[in-house]
């Protein structure tokens, strides 16, 4: 497994996903941002690939 650094928009996903979750947001909102911190760190990890394989 690669270890890369963590990109700006992960973190960001992750902050607000905690944000939601402090102030009790619905459950939808909370699910959608599961869903985007996921997408974001898989995108993440398909750009960290392509940068090792340039």
């Amino acid at each position: 497994m690669d270890i890369y650094p963590v990109p700006a928009t992960v973190t960001h996903a992750r902050v607000q996903l905690v944000a939601d979750q402090t102030t009790k947001a619905p459950p939808r909102t909370i699910n959608q941002d599961v869903l985007d911190v996921l997408a974001t760190e898989k995108q993440a990890e398909r750009e960290a690939v392509l940068d090792v394989k340039a």
